[in-house]
């Protein structure tokens, strides 16, 4: 992908919390070195806290890598949970058999454990991720394990990280006991500017880049203000800006493309760079006026100009002025008949198992372009929808169209059939990937590096351009080792609504 263009040995804005990029900011590693001595030294109760994106998780992950083979560690992030659940998901993480589920036995039994590792110098130390979800009442089971002691040092190290909310609960008298308990506590604030671009700088040298060579000036200024210094937004925006760079062929990423991926992101927004001081929004209550009575003229003209296309031709869908209808990825509502896993087209005559094959799809119907039609208007008339994965495919079977707004009168159109198998594609090794969606819009593209069903699976967006001026954004998921794999994903992400072509 993009890596090639940029000539970046490897992605330097993954989401993944990967310890190998990991900026060690001076609060970064002080809150590192703080979890490493909590633990070496049995301190018992350690916090750290940190908004959305900071890089706590990151951080427990560099942790991990550091720590030695006497320290024995068990990684939570599943926190809306019991705290039964909780005792036996640290016995099992540990390799002891849970045989009973009370909570006295499960307690007897992790005890047993810590005095075992306490005899050979040994400790343990339990990370809970996201610990501000965990409920005040587990929380206060948690403090009783604290009691689990000797006369010189505590039995059980418990690292409890979390957003400011963790903080907050800490706070409340319900849990003053526990506050008590907790000796090392530490936060992580949002980067600095300066911070920002030396992040940026630190992710890019890792994969044989420099600011200077992908990013003009202005662009990192726009990414370090606006990103507010959470490292998550710096990776979303570059990631992004890379995206958009590589459709447009772009070898440096300006503030433009800046522009574009934060308007993608959010919509209109502020990028003014923040003063040390609190500012204050005040309206401009003349513009507000103006722009109100805009947006009326305008949905006026749009509602008379609907209704004089309906008048004209009653069978035609209104345009939402756009040469695609998008229109939401749910079933077809009787529209399209569906057989199993296959969308046919809705005016076709049942077709033979293969009429003809094309760029690897099988080819249900060729139609002639009449002169009112175009790709989105035919899809909606012969597939009974109409979306930018259901046109991407089209597209990919009938590649002498080069423009996705534009075809010609008489011109020949492959439809193809839409079903799982038109979604896999076989690699050279042997292995399969899926096309789960296309997508106008990065930000929904992205969604799919959130999905739960897909952790552990490689996602790629693909810029894709339509048309001199428009690119799309193909999303495809691999490394499937079977044809299955890829089928059970397909079905699993259909029941979810993921699959815009059902």
């Amino acid at each position: 992908m993009y890596t090639q263009l940029y000539h970046f040995t490897e992605k330097p804005f993954n989401l993944t919390p990967d310890p190998k990029f990991l900026y060690l900011t001076s609060q970064h590693r002080e809150a590192l070195a703080s979890m490493i001595y909590g633990i070496r030294e049995r301190r018992g109760f350690i916090s750290i806290t940190g908004e959305v994106g900071t890089g706590k998780t990151t951080l427990i992950y560099t942790l991990l890598n550091n720590l030695s083979e006497k320290e024995k560690t068990v990684f939570l992030y599943h926190t809306n949970t019991t705290f039964e659940q909780i005792l036996e998901n640290i016995l099992l993480e540990l390799d002891i058999k849970v045989t009973n589920q009370d909570k006295i036995s499960l307690l007897r039994k992790l005890n047993e454990y810590l005095i075992h590792k306490l005899n050979r110098d040994e400790t343990l130390a339990v990370i809970i991720d996201e610990a501000q979800n965990l409920s005040k009442e587990v929380m206060e089971e948690l403090r009783m394990l604290s009691n689990l002691e000797t006369c010189k040092s505590k039995l059980l190290q418990m690292v409890l990280v979390g957003q400011p909310e963790l903080e907050i609960k800490l706070n409340s008298p319900d849990l003053r006991q526990l506050k008590q308990r907790i000796g090392i506590r530490r936060q992580i604030k949002p980067l600095t500017f300066e911070e920002s671009r030396a992040y940026i700088e630190h992710r890019l040298q890792h994969v044989g880049s420099t600011i200077s060579k992908v990013f003009t000036p202005q662009a990192i200024s726009m990414i370090c203000r606006y990103s507010k210094g959470i490292p998550r937004n710096i990776n979303v925006i570059s990631e992004n800006a890379f995206l958009i760079g590589y459709s447009l062929s772009k070898k440096k990423i300006t503030a433009q493309i800046i522009k574009e991926v934060i308007s993608d992101m959010s919509g209109s927004l502020s990028l003014q760079e923040p003063s040390e001081a609190n500012t204050y929004f005040v309206p401009n209550f003349r513009m507000i006026a103006a722009g109100a009575v805009l947006l009326l003229l305008f949905g006026a003209v749009a509602f008379m100009g609907t209704e004089y296309l309906k008048s004209r031709n009653p069978e035609v869908p209104a345009s939402n002025g756009s040469a695609i209808q998008h229109i939401p990825a749910s079933p077809l509502q009787g529209k399209a008949p569906v057989t199993g896993n296959t969308v046919r087209p809705v005016n076709s005559p049942p077709a033979p198992p293969v009429e003809k094959q094309g760029q690897g799809y099988l080819i249900l119907r060729t139609v002639t372009v009449k002169d009112d039609d175009n790709l989105s208007s035919l899809a909606q008339h012969y597939y009974g929808m109409s979306n930018e994965t259901l046109l991407d495919i089209i597209l990919m079977a009938n590649p002498q169209i080069t423009d996705v707004n534009r075809i010609s009168r008489n011109q020949q159109i492959d439809l193809p059939e839409i079903n799982h198998d038109s979604l896999i594609i076989k690699s050279p090794d042997n292995t399969y990937k899926i096309h789960v969606g296309t997508y106008n819009s990065l930000l929904h593209a992205r969604d799919f590096y959130y999905e739960y069903s897909l952790i552990g699976k490689e996602v790629d967006i693909i810029p894709r351009k339509v048309s001199d001026k428009e690119s799309w954004y193909r999303v495809v998921v691999s490394t499937f080792e079977t044809r299955d794999e890829c089928l059970k994903t397909l079905a699993t992400l259909r029941q979810k609504g993921l699959l815009p072509v059902y």
